[in-house]
């Protein structure tokens, strides 16, 4: 690995595809805020007044005299590119008390293109979206790095973003700093688009800046490496190398409750709700399915030839589901009570199935019996952080620093059910919450690795552990997500977009399934969606083509979610084919993705398999539609 090289200010960087010129003066973008003039404004432009450089490590001090900026900025070589670090705590705003440094960003530059250039940029929308240099009326669009409540419907779940422009392509990995980060993307800014990392220093101007490095990861590429399939295995080895993500296939040598679980077929079982949400939670227990009907449900799913798959309860506490968090205790009455729970688990587990609890670490219902005040999270006014009105009545969000404290023991009690295989989370891995009680503070970063590590828990207990999506923080603490954006069918997603950023958006693609598969199993949505989206069929193949897992959630009456008997039905060759025919591909990552048509594709496999999948309704490089074929 050759080390970096700076001449004035002018750094040189070897890259797969030869030396890159990067300039420092314009390596680093500041937001200021002017204090008595109470307006923004940009700085841009700096000058190199110090480098200290040290083995394969360059350190530089970027100034901007005139506004009293001092910033150091440390570069290090990789084996693709480079690493570049704003350490924690070493800015300097000399004129601080007349003007506050609010944003800053690093290497705004080095993604520039111009309006008609060939490429794409890629933004951490749902599972990777793609923006065309096409002549979009100029518009700047700021991403949050994870998911931001005022958008949540963009479901950002990752820490990176990519150019391809001309054929070579750069990928940048916020590494450090990325609870606090934005990927901002510039478009048609007098025919000029940019993409770059901007770092959320303050919100207020008395504020302090946040104590922690900013580091982002920039990987160099060209040829099909450059396209986003291969920017997505590349993302994967950082996953691994660095986020300490491990792989599914070392995971599960010892570990037979994942073992099983991974190719097994996720059932839902919906028990039960109150109806109607009232915001005092006074609503009737409506149940769906009894435990007495669900063992009805087990032997229809046995008869059917379903050998393998996880019973996840939904709905088994008091109140049913989302009826009265946190308590749980006693199992309610209207499925049966603890009794006939017990007794279904027993069913479950003598047809050979795991069976365990749909759990909620995150919400707090004023209406619950074990309602208390003192861990609900606090916005910055003192007020209550308020969620929806579900069955259970409000809800609140509780403090995750806090809650194992309080209700950690229900874990354990559940446990002593019977329960056995890979528990289920509920709204795990959410938004970025903050929490400003005085007695619990906790920052964005600390709420969601907080949230995440909760995780730890069951999956020591029941070997293996689920939950609702899963943002790139939380990966290394699961085995398995549902709820995965698949590129497609969730146009009300888009919808929900300011009509600019619509007008932005080429389309959305699997790059998250390309990074994660092998690391963790992952699943798109409820059998029954295929069928409300026009074709069972071309659902199940499209699950085949981006490493899904099927998936059903039921009733016994068809009231509310599913008829049981239909969603046994229709998952039939979903289960055969991905599951019992292919199930061992979930442990396996994808060396090779490649794109026959928007509706086609080619997979390769680490064991060497390789799938050709055409969900679409016209034939494509010899596959009939809506088929597949091995080699």
């Amino acid at each position: 690995m050759r080390a970096l090289q700076l001449n004035g200010s002018l750094l040189s960087c070897p890259t797969p595809g030869g030396l890159v010129t990067l300039d420092l003066r314009t390596a680093l973008r500041a937001r200021m805020f002017n204090r008595p003039e109470t307006r923004f404004y940009t700085v841009s432009e700096f000058e190199v007044r110090g480098v200290y450089p040290a083995g394969d490590v360059l350190k530089v001090h970027l100034v901007n005299a005139k506004e009293g900026l001092f910033i150091p900025l440390i570069l290090r070589a990789t084996r693709d590119g480079l690493r570049a670090t704003v350490p924690a705590g070493q800015i300097v705003e000399q004129f601080g008390i007349n003007r506050k440094i609010m944003d800053l960003a690093i290497f705004p530059e080095l993604m520039q293109t111009r309006v008609g250039d060939n490429g794409f940029y890629l933004i951490p929308c749902w599972s990777g979206t793609l923006v065309r240099f096409k002549p979009h009326a100029p518009f700047v669009n700021r991403d949050r790095i994870y998911m931001d409540q005022e958008e949540w419907e963009k479901l950002n779940l990752l820490n990176c973003f990519a150019v391809n422009h001309a054929g070579k392509g750069i990928l940048g990995i916020v590494h450090k700093g990325d609870f606090n980060c934005q990927v901002v993307s510039e478009m048609n800014q007098s025919g000029i688009n940019r993409l770059y990392a901007s770092f959320i220093l303050r919100t207020k101007e008395a504020g302090v800046i946040k104590q922690e490095d900013k580091e982002v990861v920039y990987a160099f590429s060209q040829g099909r490496d450059a396209e986003y399939p291969g920017m997505a295995i590349r993302y994967r080895e950082y996953l691994v190398d660095e986020r300490g993500v491990s792989p599914l296939k070392e995971r599960i040598a010892d570990n037979p409750v994942l073992k099983y679980a991974i190719s097994a077929l996720r059932t839902k079982l919906f028990m039960g709700c109150k109806r109607p949400s009232l915001p005092d939670g006074s609503g009737e227990f409506v149940p769906m399915v009894t435990c007495e009907e669900a063992e009805k449900i087990i032997d229809a799913m046995k008869q059917a030839g379903i050998r393998n798959a996880n019973i996840t309860l939904v709905g088994w506490n008091l109140g049913g589901h989302d009826g009265a968090y946190p308590t749980r205790f006693p199992i309610e009455p209207g499925i049966g009570g603890e009794a006939g729970l017990r007794k279904l688990i027993a069913k479950a587990l003598a047809e050979g199935y795991q069976i365990v609890p749909h759990d909620n670490f995150t919400d707090i219902y004023r209406s619950a019996p074990d309602y208390d005040p003192e861990y609900v999270a606090r916005t910055e006014d003192g007020l209550p952080r308020v969620v929806g009105i579900w069955s259970g009545g409000q809800s609140f969000k509780a403090c995750p620093v806090v809650y194992m404290e309080r209700w950690g023991y229900h874990i354990t009690r559940l446990q002593g059910l019977g329960f056995q295989g890979s528990f289920c989370c509920d709204a795990q891995s959410c938004v970025l919450w903050t929490c400003h009680d005085p007695k619990h503070p906790a920052d964005e970063e600390q709420f969601s690795i907080s949230l995440a590590k909760m995780m730890e828990v069951p999956r020591a207990l029941y070997g293996a552990v689920c939950s609702e999506i899963a943002s790139s923080f939380s990966l290394p603490f699961v085995d398995e997500v549902t709820g995965l954006h698949m590129p497609g069918p969730n146009e009300w997603l888009v919808k929900a977009q300011k009509p600019e950023f619509q007008a932005m958006i080429e389309r959305v693609v699997p790059f998250s399934h390309i990074a994660i598969h092998g690391l963790i199993t992952y699943q798109h949505g409820w059998v029954r969606g295929h069928r409300n989206n026009g074709s069972v069929r071309k659902g199940q193949l499209k699950e085949l083509a981006l490493g899904a897992k099927p998936c059903m959630e039921v009733t016994y009456t068809g009231a509310a979610q599913d008829l049981y008997t239909d969603s046994i039905r229709d998952i039939a060759w979903g289960y055969e084919t991905c599951l019992e025919k292919y199930g061992r591909l979930y442990a396996e990552v994808m060396t090779d993705f490649e794109e026959l048509s928007l509706e086609a594709v080619r997979v390769t496999y680490s064991d060497g398999t390789v799938l050709s999948v055409n969900w679409g309704d016209v034939p494509v490089a010899g596959l009939e539609p809506q088929s597949y074929r091995e080699g």
